[in-house]
């Protein structure tokens, strides 16, 4: 299981460098840019906390689902990261209470920083080999019985997934129709 590790995580590095050098230079206004109307993106509310768009269960999914901003995505990145890590290295759920979003790009950035490490990499890097087959446990609900592996390879799959979709912004935003 060390090798199958080893191959994970250098995978999830190489995902994370590769995201993390688009992110160089990323402004207030790009973070926040809307490439399509009615998207989803983070919101402050009366008292200034951050919330984001479509996330903790209030209803379905709109169809086609809103295009979101690099800020909704990277909410979405470090809210994975944080959710997941939690309940897969601490077998207990998180709410989005539990999350601060951040209303800034340097903000945001050190966010999902310090979400991909603290939350998800570093527990993962010193996961133990016999955990991977393992059950996912009870904090995953009805994947409860699901390895460890197919629960880490799904992270993997929305890491990259929505990093992707990251830098695909970024290629846009200059390419932006002018406003006024």
């Amino acid at each position: 299981m060390t090798a199958i590790r080893d191959s994970i995580t250098t995978v999830f590095d190489d995902v994370w460098t590769r995201t993390r050098d688009r992110l160089n230079g990323l402004t207030d206004d790009e973070y926040f840019w809307k490439p399509a109307p009615n998207g989803w993106t983070l919101r402050p509310d009366s008292t200034g906390r951050w919330h984001i768009d479509g996330e903790g269960g209030g209803g379905p999914t709109p169809d086609p689902v809103p295009v979101a901003t690099i800020a909704w995505r990277m909410g979405h990145l470090g809210l994975t990261f944080t959710d997941f890590g939690t309940r897969l290295f601490h077998g207990r759920n998180i709410t989005l209470d539990d999350v601060d979003f951040f209303g800034t790009a340097a903000g945001g950035v050190e966010f999902l920083e310090n979400a991909y490490r603290v939350h998800w990499r570093e527990p993962l890097g010193a996961m133990p080999d016999e955990r991977w087959p393992e059950p996912s446990g009870p904090a995953f609900f009805a994947y409860a019985d699901h390895p460890v592996l197919g629960t880490v390879l799904h992270v993997l799959d929305e890491f990259a997934h929505h990093a992707a979709e990251l830098g695909v912004l970024r290629d846009l935003y200059p390419h932006r129709p002018p406003t006024g």
